[in-house]
């Protein structure tokens, strides 16, 4: 770990910090990219690159006005100036403590001048580290490099500080624990558990896109167990006073392993958790709601819960076989079929996903699956000589049925079916 392509950062960023030096400001590479660089990881062409300063953001948009390609200033009220210089985007924020009121779930900034303690408001030591440009001084006064050397999870203030100023970093260690494989040190385990509850004046937009971070990592397994030993895993669940039962309470480690056994997408790993947790598709769309996930992701991981629950439940011990009418509609209803499957297998369910993956698979070897479609509501109107309405869609349903119990129909076959059916409701 020796800052091997530091120089091409700092190289990034020269013409604005000699611009910074002429107006005698001091300008630092901070956060991750300082912590990045100490791990060897090289720059990407689009890696985003964060500053900060003691310039007022007045000044910033001043000092950057003839460097900049383009320029933002969303963030000018919190002390951020953006801007793109050479094809690369890099945010520029003035030194700045953020706290949060006990009752406030926005943060209240107020700028500084002083590097030492910017860092020192920081999520975490590993991030509390400052590179001076241009001439590359490291600035870390809270032991970063050395934490990161020794794998441990720490904040530069008490952890009760930390988190009371910004309780999403509780969720955030479970993300740096898993990224990083750092351990935290035990002031911040305890702290994580005694404040978890502060957890509920976060935003909850902000929690669910720390969750998706942690989920969509290599292996998230040391970041879920952080979350389940602490009881924020708990507290999340139970957003918005939804309270879990005592037995789905009980579920909550075996969840964490399951959701942790998965690959990814981050949806998979969700509905994971959720699946152990909860056991019926109602009640994971109910969390995901309470979370405030998007319509498409809320769909992706109940269809996975579904299909992983139907699994479970095509297991019979006492049946040698499992009904290929059971098979059909599974493979009609499941759009996430693959992902179910791997569900059910890691799961509490493995015994029943290997039965239910064996019969699937000797079904596909004598029937088409892509052959089990019905008439559609055209052809149904068309053949009845009715217009739209309830009847078509029952008369679908009478030939869904039938695909389902008997396996691909030819459609002259439905048709004659959908000609007898509609006769006998005459």
């Amino acid at each position: 770990m020796t800052f091997l392509h530091l120089d091409s950062v700092v190289e990034a960023v020269g013409e604005i910090a000699h611009a910074f030096r002429a107006a005698e400001r001091r300008l630092f590479l901070v956060g991750g990219i300082v912590r990045d660089q100490w791990l060897d990881a090289e720059l990407g062409d689009s890696s985003d690159i964060d500053l900060t300063t003691d310039a007022q953001p007045g000044e910033i948009k001043a000092i950057v006005a003839d460097l900049a390609d383009a320029l933002w200033i969303q963030g000018e009220r919190f002390g951020t100036i953006g801007l793109r210089h050479q094809g690369r985007a890099i945010e520029i924020t003035t030194h700045r403590n953020e706290t949060y009121r006990n009752d406030s779930r926005k943060p209240q900034v107020d700028f500084g001048t002083d590097v030492v303690v910017d860092l020192s408001r920081r999520d975490f030591t590993v991030n509390a580290m400052a590179v001076e440009v241009p001439d590359g001084e490291l600035v870390d006064p809270f032991g970063g490099t050395d934490h990161l050397e020794q794998r441990v999870l720490a904040t530069p203030l008490t952890p009760e500080v930390s988190f009371s100023d910004d309780p999403l970093r509780m969720l955030r260690a479970a993300r740096f624990m898993a990224r990083f494989d750092l351990t935290p040190v035990p002031e911040l385990t305890e702290a994580a558990t005694a404040m978890r509850e502060r957890l509920r004046i976060v935003a909850i937009e902000r929690i669910g896109d720390e969750i998706e971070r942690l989920l969509s990592l290599a292996d998230p397994s040391r970041g879920l167990a952080f979350l389940a030993s602490t009881g924020l895993l708990e507290e999340l669940l139970e957003w918005n006073d939804h309270p879990l039962q005592p037995v789905e309470r009980a579920r909550l480690s075996q969840a964490t392993l399951t959701s942790g056994a998965l690959s990814a997408p981050w949806t998979q790993r969700l509905a994971g958790l959720l699946f152990e947790v909860y056991r019926t598709p109602e009640a994971a769309r109910a969390a995901c709601r309470r979370l405030r996930l998007s319509r498409d992701d809320e769909r992706t991981i109940v269809d996975i819960v579904r299909g992983s629950q139907r699994i479970e439940a095509a297991h019979d011990d006492e049946a040698d076989v499992i009904d290929k009418a059971v098979v059909r509609r599974w493979v009609l209803e499941t759009r996430h079929q693959a992902q179910a499957i791997a569900l059910a297998s890691v799961s509490t369910a493995a015994v029943a996903a290997a039965a239910f993956a064996a019969a699937l698979e000797d079904l596909a070897a004598t029937e088409d699956f892509a052959a089990l479609t019905t008439l559609d509501g055209a052809t149904v109107m068309a053949l009845l000589d009715v217009d739209a309405g309830p009847l078509v869609g029952e008369g679908i349903a009478m030939l869904r049925q039938h695909v389902i119990e008997q396996g691909p129909l030819p459609e002259s076959t439905q048709r004659g079916l959908l000609v007898d059916w509609h006769a006998a409701k005459a």
